[in-house]
């Protein structure tokens, strides 16, 4: 762990925090134009800043260990946990989802987007230099194609095929940051980081539908959300808006390490397990009304469920099981491109 840089753990911790806020408020959004505003600020920058550190954090680079690997730990285990989490679904008599779809269950289109994004970006760079293209111009090809995509109806929630195409600029822009050795906590001072986040959480306060979740989530066609031929408009003044706050986000992140540091490092196991826990409440009817005291207590919800799911000692990665660390392996996997 010497030299890793806590910013990022930092992030990711809070970012995780936020996902399990967001869920947990999720089924009071219709009963409450405050959780609906909370709601929305959560997801005008928390999946974007996640997408980005994924992005950050890549090879770049196709190898046939790294596509091993990419295979095991998003492919293979987003088909596993979709069956399970279906069956469990059905078990406490929540029959919205099916085995065979191409939908993606509910939070888990994420693993099966990251096995794709982690293909697209070496493909993307490939392509930019068979036409000497650097990564600032693969990133903005990127943004042209996900500003187009809204336009074509037929691309939605299929596949989650919208959400992977509109989110693809984060992962870029991930890795452009990444090659160009640039550090996004050193953008902003922490003065106007903090303007830039409170003006991002007073504008969805006063305006709670100025970016609407069908929007935000990146999931369905502008003419599906009523944006039509604005749309394009739209998702660039929201694109710009997204940047500003994760720039802001990481600048006003911790950077010495605390006591929670180590729960940055296992948002893949909280991320799995709080969807059956939130969906659990679900079947409970825990959501089935609004009070005061379940308002109060929702941070303090989430805040628990991250602490206890990010201390089971289970760890959702499958290639170290397979692919073994010694010098026989090393030998036989080679590049592929």
């Amino acid at each position: 762990m010497n030299g890793r840089d806590r910013v990022y753990d930092h992030a990711k911790l809070v970012l995780i925090f936020l996902v399990v806020l967001g869920h947990i408020i999720e089924p009071f959004i219709s009963k409450s134009s405050g959780m609906e505003s909370t709601f929305n600020f959560i997801y005008l920058f928390h999946m974007p800043a996640f997408i980005f550190i994924s992005g950050y954090f890549t090879k770049g680079k196709w190898t046939l260990k790294t596509g091993l690997k990419l295979f095991l730990d998003y492919l293979v285990l987003f088909i596993m946990i979709q069956l399970v989490f279906v069956a469990f679904m059905k078990g406490i008599g929540i029959d919205q989802y099916q085995f065979l779809t191409v939908q993606p269950a509910y939070i888990y289109w994420y693993l099966f987007a990251m096995f794709v994004w982690s293909l697209m970006l070496p493909a993307a760079l490939w392509l930019g230099r068979c036409v000497k293209m650097g990564i600032g111009h693969v990133l903005l090809v990127s943004m042209l194609v996900a500003l187009g995509a809204g336009y074509i109806d037929q691309i939605g929630w299929a596949w989650s095929l919208s959400r992977i195409l509109v989110f693809f600029p984060f992962f870029v822009l991930g890795y452009y940051f990444k090659s160009r050795g640039w550090i996004i906590y050193q953008v902003f001072p922490r003065g106007m980081a903090l303007a830039v986040m409170l003006a991002g959480a007073l504008i969805m306060w006063i305006w709670p539908n100025l970016f609407q979740f069908d929007l935000l989530s990146g999931a369905n066609s502008y003419s599906k959300i009523g944006l039509n031929e604005i749309g394009l408009i739209v998702r660039l003044v929201l694109y710009l808006i997204q940047c500003l706050m994760i720039m802001a986000f990481f600048t006003l992140l911790p950077r010495k390490p605390f006591i929670f540091s180590r729960l940055g490092t296992k948002t893949l196991t909280i991320y799995i397990l709080h969807g059956f826990i939130v969906k659990g409440l679900v079947a409970v009817s825990y959501f089935n009304e609004l009070t005061v005291g379940k308002v109060l207590l929702l941070p303090i919800l989430a805040i628990v469920l991250v602490i206890v799911l990010g201390r089971v000692p289970v760890r959702f990665q499958l290639s170290p099981l397979i692919l073994k660390n010694d010098k026989r392996n090393q030998k036989s996997l080679g590049k592929v491109s």
